[in-house]
């Protein structure tokens, strides 16, 4: 029976990632899934639109919808008063080689908590990206990559901090044990980098550092004060999205006058992106509706496999049919928790595998959100974006398998 209902789910992904391959609308593909849980798990009409209804108004997706166009609109502005451009002049300024320049503005970007945040960063990256002459899929790796290396060490990130919630840990044990993982995800991103791009070094003059740090400062400024409203004074995302736009409009209001901001308002409501993120919204609460997700854990803990595998294998999987690490992490916790558990306490080396699984799982999710948005906005091919994470994805889970050959 429960080989009947994984092959369902099987099926309903598989429809998702088909439809990936032949370039069919995603956010179409995303519904029809939903839908389709629906149908093979016996869930009544009456129960999918009110489940639809309900995911429209619910408030993680207005809080999500809200971010998104904020993000973009934050986005528009910054490029209508020329500071994305100055950015990226002032960083090619700074460093010889644009191929640091890509890397360090999504992960600068990535400190700051927010879903799709991948959108944040895609236009600095593909303003640098462009004039080097890089394709679509090698900007959204680039975008995608880097945004999400602090994932397994940045105590703000919610999903870190979920996490050791749950297991009741130390934040500074989990940090140590996972900081191997934040260098394996800096390290194998920057050598897919050297390896794949070809360099375009640029002479740096001493004459002209001081110069770009002032042009810098006088760019990233609103980033910085994002960063400071959310991680020191603890400000929430979209209250500090709307104080800053306000700033930033006051600031510059003789360049951003009603004509400027309408259009900008008007590219903010990506209509795509939105459905998107409300289809992705629509079909994680359907794996709820349905409890089609639930059956995925009993399978895994029946079949005779090491406990290593299988820590890391069922946040994996769960992470790659969810997209969400608050779903990943709710599932398997409760279930996988008792065989982490070493002389009555969690083996941290134990968690950190654990976590390595759910993160290899999101990052190759097609409903993460962070993954549909910047897909989206750089128009790529998804399967070679996957063929771009092999590498770094694969040393990530070497490395916290060889820390618990070695520790456990």
């Amino acid at each position: 029976m429960e080989v009947a209902e994984v092959i369902k789910l099987v099926v309903v992904i598989a429809v998702i990632i088909i439809s990936i391959v032949i370039k069919w609308r995603l956010e179409y593909a995303i519904f029809c899934s939903s839908l389709l849980l629906g149908v093979f798990y016996g869930v009544n009409s009456n129960l999918i639109l009110k489940t639809f209804f309900l995911t429209l108004i619910d408030e993680s997706t207005l809080r999500l919808v809200g971010i998104v166009i904020l993000v973009y609109l934050f986005s528009g502005i910054l490029n209508k008063i020329e500071s994305l451009a100055n950015l990226v002049s002032s960083l090619r300024g700074l460093f010889k080689d644009y191929r640091f320049i890509m890397a360090i503005v999504p992960a600068l970007l990535g400190l700051i908590p927010m879903p799709a945040g991948a959108i944040f960063s895609a236009p600095m990256v593909k303003e640098v990206g462009e004039e080097s002459g890089l394709t679509s899929e090698e900007n959204t790796f680039i975008n995608y990559w880097f945004r999400h290396i602090w994932e397994p060490i940045l105590p703000l990130i919610p999903s870190l901090l979920l996490f050791i919630t749950l297991l009741k840990v130390d934040i500074r044990d989990i940090v140590r044990i996972q900081f191997p993982l934040f260098i394996t995800a800096v390290i194998t991103g920057l050598i897919w980098e050297y390896k794949n791009l070809r360099p375009i070094n640029r002479v740096v003059t001493k004459e002209s550092i001081l110069f770009n740090l002032k042009k810098l400062w006088l760019c990233i400024w609103p980033i910085i004060f994002i960063l400071v409203l959310v991680m020191v004074v603890k400000i929430d995302i979209l209250v500090s999205l709307v104080v800053v736009i306000f700033i930033l409009w006051l600031v510059n209001i003789k360049r951003l006058n009603c004509i400027s901001i309408k259009k900008i308002i008007r590219k903010s409501f990506d209509l795509e992106v939105l459905a998107l993120v409300t289809g992705v919204m629509f079909f994680q609460k359907m794996l709820i509706t349905s409890r089609a997700i639930e059956v995925i854990p009993g399978v895994f803990t029946r079949l005779s496999i090491s406990i290593p595998i299988l820590i890391f294998s069922v946040p994996l999987v769960i992470g790659v049919i969810t997209g969400l690490s608050s779903a990943t992490f709710g599932i398997t916790i409760p279930l996988l928790l008792p065989i982490m558990m070493i002389k009555g306490e969690v083996n941290l080396y134990y968690a950190m595998l654990f976590f390595t699984g759910q993160f290899i799982g999101l990052m190759l999710s097609p409903l993460h959100l962070c993954l549909i948005v910047t897909r989206d906005y750089f128009k790529a091919d998804l399967g070679q974006v996957y063929k771009m994470m092999a590498f770094p994805l694969v040393s990530i889970a070497l490395v916290a398998f060889i820390q618990v050959i070695i520790h456990v």
